[in-house]
């Protein structure tokens, strides 16, 4: 088992135990909300969250309320290619790959455009550099190699940690946001 994989494990863990979990997700998606390009931003691409990490539907929907354009990935396949759909409501959001929450491609518009965007990055943990600890599958280190707009990182704070391994395909995120404030990378 390699050292990521152990990480992994352990710092999935460590993510279950969280105490008051929905006051640090309330507060995390209230301080992204403050960031100054994200409220600068015409669209913002969310995930739907898994039950262990932080729910952003709070913010989704509150982004929809605001006139921002929210859109969701959808992934394509097995090998690490995901896609962004817009979505007006969580209403049109079901059940897909990995039993992760994803747009209903029947009636969502898929995103070719994305000048003037934020994306949020999920991942099981960040270290001070912008490095992520994900699921080990690639998707958004794959979506962010070509994604040129800014990225930001949500984690808690017990989560973030000094130095993760990396390796040529990880990238980082601009900001990391967690409970505790805002760290600009």
């Amino acid at each position: 088992m390699s050292v990521k994989d152990n990480l992994r494990r352990e710092l999935k863990q460590k993510r279950k135990a969280v105490e008051e979990k929905d006051q640090k997700d309330k507060a995390i998606c209230n301080l992204l909300q403050s960031l100054e390009p994200y409220n600068n931003a015409d669209l913002i691409l969310f995930y739907a969250a898994l039950s262990d990490e932080i729910n952003t539907d709070f913010a989704i929907e509150n982004a929809l309320r605001c006139g921002k354009k929210v859109a969701l990935p959808v992934c394509t396949d097995k090998n690490g290619s995901m896609c962004f759909y817009y979505i007006r409501s969580l209403a049109d959001v079901k059940t897909g790959y990995f039993g992760i929450r994803e747009p209903d491609v029947n009636i969502c518009k898929k995103v070719t455009d994305f000048s003037n965007s934020v994306c949020i990055v999920p991942a099981i943990s960040f270290d001070r550099r912008g490095y992520r600890l994900g699921y080990g599958k690639g998707y958004y280190d794959r979506f962010l190699q070509n994604y040129t707009s800014l990225s930001v990182g949500l984690c808690y704070n017990e989560l973030i940690t000094d130095l993760l391994p990396n390796d040529k395909y990880d990238i980082s995120v601009n900001y990391i946001i967690s409970e505790d404030g805002i760290i600009s990378v």
